[in-house]
């Protein structure tokens, strides 16, 4: 917790620093409006804010989406674990491809004349 703490410090120390250094006023004009005399430090924190307000607009539909995709990937597990284990198939004393190797009698392998 000490530690979150101490960013969190560095964080407003950071901050209070850059406020200080961008303390200038500026005139903004969009279109027909002016705004004069805002200071640049709130101007340029305003903008990042509407970034991220804007960023997490435009990709919410696709998270609720895969987050969905998740859900009903989840469901599909947990139900094919349930069939696998209603069959009693034990995967330890299968071999993976389906094809036994292990041959006792050398003199009729597969590979021997």
């Amino acid at each position: 917790m000490s530690a979150v703490i101490i960013i969190l410090l560095v964080l407003a120390v950071l901050l209070v620093i850059f406020t200080l250094q961008n303390s200038f006023e500026i005139t903004i004009s969009v279109f027909f409006w002016e705004i004069s005399d805002a200071p640049l430090v709130l101007v340029l924190l305003i903008c990042v804010l509407l970034g991220y307000i804007l960023a997490a607009i435009y990709f919410y539909p696709r998270i609720w989406k895969l987050k969905k995709d998740f859900r009903q990937a989840e469901k599909a597990g947990k139900k094919l674990e349930t069939q696998l284990e209603s069959r009693d198939v034990s995967l330890e004393k299968t071999n993976p491809e389906g094809i036994e190797l292990d041959v006792d009698d050398e003199d009729n392998g597969f590979f021997r004349e």
